[in-house]
């Protein structure tokens, strides 16, 4: 089999069981009797141990240059806690469970992208093999809303569990491109080092705006499963919800090159952040989920036109040799911090209001977002 179909095939498998994760995990907890705050707090357990999971599996991975060694037992372990959920009762025991699985979890993307990246005699073409994680996220997010329609969601952890074996003897199919590996390049953190860059200003503001919008991502990441069911939508709709946002990110993945070249990253970061507020302050007053899942679509031009534009903003302001922490900070601030004050801060607000006021808040972060990038980010730097 070709190098680029089993990389392929293993990144379907893999984001097919992320797939399953991100829709239906904060459904099983609430199947599970937690209330929103006690979810919020146990979806921000993931991203607060991942900083610190990640740091110490990349640091052995770059060490001993065994990279799939270090993956293939990532997946093994990660693949055992989801079995394991079906055993859990109350928040303790679900904040235990949550908290190993997030540090077998959390280096598997890393990991992976080391390997792929030194894999491919062009890493240009690393794009057209993540592409298909996409893909493999769509399948089973609507899967999974036909699937936990007939099925107890008592099953998840077995669901899951079962995909991450079947990605499992992907993985081993994967080259070990050993002698090749760089040193550092699963190893994320914050590089606080970056502040001291002429461009410090910039970036702060940047990061900034980065917080304010996808603190609110996040938050909806975890409660949109929650606020469709409320609605009364089955599970099958609220897959079908997260298929319609999956592929139309491919759309923009797949046309964004053009439009960095017509239009500056500034402005496309401000067009993002104007349909996240009125896709949230839709969310906020539409009270029919089939319309709410029609807007899934708006996907494309608000997280991806955001996170694509992100990375060519860093691209365009730092110089080349910082470009591996300026990224990683991008992605921490993203899906790290953002995630365990947006997650948390939902769970409280949905607690003392409604899931309306959640995404109300979430307008309000984003419309500060967008003064600071009009005001401070679209100039010429």
């Amino acid at each position: 089999m070709k190098r680029n179909s089993v990389m392929a095939g293993y990144y379907i498998f893999y984001f097919a069981a992320v797939g399953i994760y991100i829709p239906f995990l904060p459904l099983f907890l609430s199947h599970s009797n937690l209330n929103s705050l006690e979810i919020g707090v146990l979806m921000s357990v993931g991203p607060f141990a991942g900083i610190f999971a990640q740091a110490v599996w990349g640091t052995q991975a770059d060490r001993y240059r065994r990279h799939k060694e270090f993956l293939l037992l990532a997946l093994t372990l990660t693949a055992l806690v989801c079995f394991s959920l079906s055993y859990g009762k109350g928040f303790i025991s679900f904040a235990v469970l949550l908290s190993i699985y997030a540090f077998t979890n959390s280096p598997i993307t890393p990991l992976s992208d080391a390997l792929v990246l030194n894999t491919l005699e062009d890493r240009k073409d690393y794009g057209k093999i993540r592409r298909w994680g996409s893909f493999g996220f769509a399948l089973t997010a609507a899967l999974g809303g036909l699937i936990f329609t007939y099925l107890d969601l008592a099953w998840f952890g077995v669901v899951e569990g079962m995909i991450l074996i079947g990605c499992l003897f992907w993985a081993k199919l994967l080259p070990n491109p050993r002698k090749t590996m760089q040193a550092g390049s699963s190893l994320p953190a914050i590089p606080f080092s970056l502040l001291s860059n002429a461009k410090a200003p910039s970036l702060l503001i940047f990061f900034m705006v980065t917080f304010l919008f996808m603190a609110p991502y996040n938050a909806y990441s975890v409660f949109f499963g929650w606020h469709l069911q409320e609605l009364g939508a089955s599970r099958w709709w609220i897959g079908f919800g997260w298929t319609i946002a999956a592929l139309s990110e491919m759309i923009v993945f797949s046309m964004g090159s053009s439009w960095l070249r017509r239009f500056s990253p500034q402005q496309l970061i401000a067009l993002a952040g104007v349909i996240f507020a009125f896709r949230w302050i839709g969310y906020s007053q539409i009270q029919d989920y089939r319309i709410i899942i029609l807007l899934q679509i708006t996907q494309c031009l608000s997280f991806a036109l955001f996170y694509l534009a992100g990375v060519e903003y860093l691209n365009t302001l730092l110089p080349a040799y910082v470009q591996g922490s300026a990224q990683s900070a991008y992605n921490a601030v993203s899906f790290g911090i953002s995630a365990i004050i947006g997650t948390v801060g939902a769970g409280w607000l949905i607690q003392v209001g409604e899931v309306q006021l959640m995404y109300r808040v979430s307008a309000l972060f984003t419309v500060v977002g967008i003064i600071l990038v009009l005001r401070f980010l679209n100039r010429n730097e």
